[in-house]
């Protein structure tokens, strides 16, 4: 089982950085704290969780809503205050798809479409959270993900105020061998959220996962990937070498560790061939 210290960053796919960036920054409270030929970082204030943007041009493929991530607000009165700023401002961000606010397994939700074709989801959970036994159920994953309330006033003007980026998702055919996967393999939580759904996260870290069973479903390149992140660059090749030395823990495709910048990573394919990163820190 991989010994590591969290999930610690996810990358995204998009068609133009020029695009994608300022629906992240102006629209989600995102920073960017990185960039690089043909990407850019961003970081939410108050999580610690990165996101690496990747620019991929006109024909990067278009993402099923099913894959997004998600950032939470405190309030349901936000959530319709966020659509409300999205649907008045879709053309300036050039926002092709916006739902209606509404509840679904728990939370009270608005998604929307980037212009790079990746969804997103404005969240809040205060209504479950109205009964206490959500605020460690399913591994805490509904309890806020903040220690302290990201000021209203480093975000102003759009009645809502993004408190931290909680969330991504994939989707798998066989949740039962995904589950064994992630447990087994990643040495992550897996939390049954309801029978077609699993919360997955790092003990150490707030930001989780959310697998859900889906009928039919589209792998996309190692540009849309989660990053396990391990002590060192040494415990990035002795995890290399225990994941190529054992052929029954479901990789279905194992990389070369790279190095960049001092950095050492390698990149692997899970079950249903989604894609993960091993990474050392920084």
């Amino acid at each position: 089982m991989l010994r590591s210290i969290g999930l610690t960053q996810t990358h995204m796919e998009c068609r133009y950085l020029k695009d994608s960036v300022p629906v992240m920054t102006d629209l989600l409270a995102f920073e960017k704290v990185g960039e690089g030929p043909g990407e850019a970082t961003l970081k939410h204030p108050n999580t610690d969780w990165l996101i690496t943007l990747h620019e991929a041009g006109p024909e990067a493929p278009a993402k099923q809503m099913h894959n997004h991530w998600g950032v939470r607000v405190a309030t349901t009165e936000e959530v319709d205050a966020a659509y409300e700023y999205l649907a008045a401002h879709k053309d300036q961000y050039k926002i092709d798809q916006i739902g209606k606010p509404n509840y679904s397994h728990g939370s009270y939700s608005v998604y929307f479409l980037e212009p790079g074709t990746n969804g997103w989801e404005i969240e809040c959970y205060a209504e479950a959270l109205r009964k206490d036994v959500w605020k460690t159920r399913a591994g805490g994953v509904r309890a806020p993900h903040w220690e302290k309330a990201f000021p209203a006033e480093r975000f102003p003007g759009r009645g809502y105020v993004p408190q931290g980026f909680t969330h991504g998702t994939l989707a798998c055919s066989d949740l039962q061998k995904s589950w064994n996967f992630y447990r087994d393999a990643l040495g992550l939580e897996v939390h049954q959220a309801n029978p077609h759904v699993v919360y997955v996260k790092h003990p150490n870290t707030k930001p989780y996962v959310v697998c859900a069973v889906r009928p039919d479903w589209r792998n996309f390149s190692p540009n849309f990937r989660f990053t396990i992140g391990v002590e060192s660059a040494d415990a990035v090749e002795e995890a290399h070498r225990a994941f190529a030395s054992n052929q029954d823990l479901g990789v279905t495709e194992l990389r070369d560790v790279t190095r960049d910048g001092g950095r050492a990573a390698f990149l692997l394919s899970d079950p249903d061939r989604n894609w993960w990163e091993i990474a050392a820190r920084n």
